[in-house]
């Protein structure tokens, strides 16, 4: 840098220094919503942006997954509850924290070419209190618009709600366990949901 300085500033005379500008890549990229600012690992490029109720954080960098799931481990309180998703094979990374059913903070990391997107992650941050729909779809990052409510997840190997087999009951597809099976799968693997299958039967045989 040229040694003159401003005067009055102090401010080096930038203007006649040689200077060479070349990109640098970056393996992934990501974002942090945290309810107050954080520290990221040296040698990345970021962002602040201005989040209600927080702050929030876009960066990219080549620090591998294990490094996010590890820091967001740390930054969590002791009685959070973290939703973990980890895809090594695909760069991905994805962490919630949760405490009294508020989101207290995210950071979500993906590849480079096709980084998360923060938009519906950002409305459920805002949000007093994650229901339990949205925590089903939290790491997913997309807002629910348009799925189905599926209720209470009954079967647990297969996924089935409970919306699904009260509509295979009322359709005629679900008059015992062994037509909700047929049906949905549900009851047929594990088995640990028949009981409670049961008690649907037999409450919707009494509602009629």
């Amino acid at each position: 840098m040229a040694a003159a300085n401003d005067p009055f500033s102090g401010q080096p005379e930038s203007k006649a220094t040689p200077a060479r500008v070349a990109p640098i890549e970056y393996a992934y990229r990501g974002f942090a919503l945290t309810r107050r600012p954080i520290a990221l690992p040296a040698g990345m490029w970021f962002a602040r942006l201005a989040v209600a109720g927080g702050a929030g954080l876009f960066f990219a960098t080549n620090e591998l997954p294990a490094v996010w799931l590890d820091l967001a481990r740390r930054l969590s309180a002791e009685d959070a509850e973290l939703a973990e998703y980890v895809d090594q094979a695909r760069g991905l990374t994805r962490v919630a924290a949760l405490q009294s059913g508020r989101l207290e903070g995210v950071i979500f990391v993906g590849p480079a070419h096709a980084p998360p997107q923060w938009e519906a992650v950002r409305s459920l941050f805002a949000s007093a209190v994650v229901g339990e729909r949205e925590r089903r779809i939290l790491l997913s990052g997309h807002s629910g618009e348009g799925i189905a409510d599926i209720g209470p997840v009954i079967c647990a190997c297969f996924g089935v709600g409970l919306a699904a087999i009260r509509a295979a009951i009322a359709a005629g597809g679900g008059l015992s366990v062994a037509d909700i099976g047929r049906t949905l799968r549900a009851g047929t693997n594990c088995g640990s949901c028949v009981p409670e299958l049961r008690g649907i039967i037999e409450r919707a045989a009494q509602a009629l």
